[in-house]
Order: C-alpha cells, then sequence, then structure tokens
C-alpha cells in the first residue's frame, strides 16, 4: 500500500493508505456498508485502529481510460478535501460511476459528502 501523509482542514495529520489488493476490495464490499449516490457508491469497513486506508474503482461504464482516470481523480480530490470526515482505522472504497466525470465538480462534492457520512451511519449502526 502506498501511503500518503495527509493534514486535514482543521490541522489533524495522519496517514492514508491505498488500497492496491483485489482481496482487501473485496473484503471490504462483502464485509462493509454501502451507500449508492448519483455519482458515487461509499463502501466502509470499520477496522481496529491506525491509519485510514482508501481505495479507488471505475469500470469500464465509465468511459475509456482516460474517462476513468478522470473520474478516479476526482476521487482522489474528494477525498483529500473530506479528510476529516474518515474514521481512523476504517477502510473506504470508492466506486465511480458514469455521472462522476459528467457532473459539476460542486455537484459531485455534495453527492460525494452525502454518501460518505451515510455509509458510515450504516456502518456504525451495523457494528454496534
Amino acid at each position: 500500500m502506498r501511503e500518503r501523509q495527509i493534514t486535514s482542514v482543521d490541522g489533524q495529520s495522519f496517514c492514508i493508505s491505498t488500497i492496491r489488493k483485489r482481496s482487501v476490495f473485496l473484503d471490504v464490499s462483502k464485509n462493509g456498508s454501502c451507500f449508492r449516490t448519483k455519482s458515487v457508491v461509499v463502501i466502509c469497513k470499520l477496522g481496529n485502529g491506525g491509519g485510514i486506508s482508501v481505495g479507488y474503482t471505475a469500470s469500464r461504464r465509465v468511459g475509456g481510460a482516460v474517462s476513468r482516470n478522470f473520474a478516479k481523480r476526482r476521487l482522489r480530490a474528494l477525498t483529500r478535501e473530506f479528510s476529516s470526515e474518515f474514521v481512523p482505522g476504517g477502510f473506504f472504497v470508492f466506486i465511480a460511476t458514469k455521472w462522476t466525470v459528467d457532473l459539476e465538480f460542486s455537484v459531485l462534492r455534495c453527492d460525494f459528502l452525502y454518501a460518505l457520512r451515510k455509509a458510515k451511519e450504516s456502518e456504525f449502526a451495523r457494528v454496534k
């Protein structure tokens, strides 16, 4: 996993690692809580503490290679922007849809934040 030190808006500093292995993606999608919006799917799984692991995926339904890379770049930018929303020790997988590329960034930002909060809520409710 590639690790990156992120400083959130409120000044907290923590490590975000990128999920690279398919087995981790499958574990998160099987055991985590999912929430879908028009532009993004967020899957959240709580861990035992430590750093935050984030994965991005865009299938061929999104478009060609250029569109898929653009969608993942947009999701990475939103991850950096809303880094204070993540739970330490959590695993998060963001799946791009065809709307991730086409929507205005301000609308995508609202969808992303809404889906992230809803996925966290359902995961907390499921764990307790």
